[in-house]
């Protein structure tokens, strides 16, 4: 099976398992209809693979093949100069949202003429001035295709397959120079359901080569739940009482908190939190919550529940806490 996302991440975003061929089409426009609407739901949202990178010993990927952290936050987006189907994305790398990966919107529609939904793609030329536009929508107040880059033949054609979309860019149709002016042809496939967004690129120049390595193994990301949780510490000696932090965000696919305490001698802590999903074996998955110091890279501790679960507590009486939906 091939893979090719640089064009969801490079181009555009990144997602997973893809196909030997193109998914057979629709014979109706309203079953293509109805799919649209159904993808238009899955689409948005928080992705990671943090899964994907714990597990990596367990996957078995050949030495140097490991995927890096990635996580995709893809929301919708207000421009009507793209159309009534826009979202906006912007990834972090490496579990830190400083380290800024790639910004890009797409604009989706159903595509009659070969029966699928497509996604064109846009990249903004001043990139600065639309960070974080999924939390500021007036930063995109007087957007125009001015003030982005597109690049013809590159956008992705989606169809549904049982549940889930398949997403492919066309043969040899997505070229691009690069800086070295070298031709360059990028291939992309991904996968999305309702919880995961798989995305791999291959990239080929005019003589056969793959100038960037071998197709990538793909980004395997999971959608990513919000929950709110609060700590409590008591503080140490000559401090009295207890230390308490409230309304702290974190996500289910790795994501992490932290507080620092008000005490003379300040100490921090964190809850780092993951949806266990095992890659084989026996052990049951298990919604899990690990809890850090600043001192220490292993966790001091961790609870669990199931993955379904609405709240995890953990109570060690030098710390206590717990995070719900």
């Amino acid at each position: 099976m091939r893979f090719a996302a640089a064009i969801l991440s490079g181009l555009a975003l990144c997602a997973g398992p893809a196909v030997a061929e193109e998914p057979q089409a629709p014979f109706s426009k309203g079953v293509l209809e109805r799919d649209f609407r159904q993808m238009m739901a899955w689409f948005p949202g928080e992705w990671d693979n943090s899964e994907q990178v714990n597990f990596a010993a367990e996957l078995g990927y050949p030495e140097g093949a490991t995927p890096g952290r990635l996580h995709s936050s893809i929301h919708a987006v207000d421009v009507p100069a793209l159309g009534p189907n826009v979202f906006y994305l912007q990834q972090y790398r490496d579990n830190d949202p400083g380290a800024l990966g790639r910004q890009r919107f797409y604009a989706v529609a159903i595509d009659e003429a070969s029966m699928a939904i497509r996604m064109d793609i846009y990249t903004p030329r001043d990139p600065a001035r639309f960070l974080n536009a999924h939390l500021e929508p007036g930063k995109l107040a007087g957007l125009t295709r001015a003030d982005l880059i597109s690049n013809p033949g590159c956008e992705i054609l989606w169809r549904r397959q049982a549940e889930q979309f398949i997403g492919w860019i066309g043969e040899n149709a997505c070229r691009i120079r690069s800086r070295t002016s070298a031709m360059l042809t990028i291939s992309g496939d991904l996968l999305l359901s309702a919880d995961q967004f798989w995305a791999s690129e291959g990239v080929t120049d005019d003589q056969g080569g793959t100038p960037f390595g071998p197709v990538p193994v793909p980004h395997q990301m999971r959608r990513a739940q919000a929950f709110t949780c609060w700590m409590a510490v008591p503080r140490l000696a000559p401090a009295e009482g207890w230390f308490y932090a409230r309304d702290l965000k974190i996500h289910d696919q790795g994501g992490e908190v932290w507080i620092t305490t008000d005490e003379p001698t300040p100490r921090s802590f964190g809850f780092r939190m993951r949806n266990v999903r095992w890659p084989s074996g026996p052990n049951a998955d298990a919604l899990t919550l690990y809890v850090h110091t600043r001192e220490q890279t292993a966790a001091i501790s961790y609870a669990w529940a199931s993955p379904d679960a609405d709240r995890v507590g953990i109570n060690l009486r030098t710390l206590q806490g717990s995070c719900s939906r």
